[in-house]
């Protein structure tokens, strides 16, 4: 009875232990953290206070060389308003994790501006 008990706990812990595994594959094959190409449309596409697809292209902005050859206004055309403009600096929320209305983490895209050059852009969380 003893050998059955310690059998079945083992098979059990087994089949756990690959059922979770199943469940990260599952995950990564879904694509939710894949990279999207840069489009003007969708950067400014709004689900209430979220941007669902700027998680996804962000990293295309703030690598490529053409956007950082652009002036202040040509940026604003193309991206859209700032979310928060802070003297030199354009702020553009990408990502918010929230319970209710609380911030949990927040991931923006910092565009520091000189004159009317870009400097550098940069993410912060």
């Amino acid at each position: 009875m003893y050998k059955k008990s310690l059998g079945l706990i083992f098979l059990i812990s087994c089949l756990a232990c690959s059922t979770e595994k199943n469940d990260k594959s599952k995950a990564d094959s879904t694509g939710t953290t894949s990279q999207m190409v840069f489009d003007k449309s969708r950067w400014n596409v709004s689900e209430g206070l979220d941007y669902p697809f700027r998680d996804r292209m962000v990293n295309d902005v703030v690598y490529n060389d053409t956007i950082r050859d652009l002036s202040k206004n040509e940026i604003l055309d193309l991206l859209g308003e700032p979310d928060r403009i802070n003297e030199n600096y354009l702020y553009y929320l990408v990502d918010q994790k929230r319970i209710g209305n609380w911030p949990l983490h927040t991931k923006t895209m910092v565009i520091k501006l000189t004159g009317d050059s870009i400097e550098w852009i940069k993410i912060h969380q």
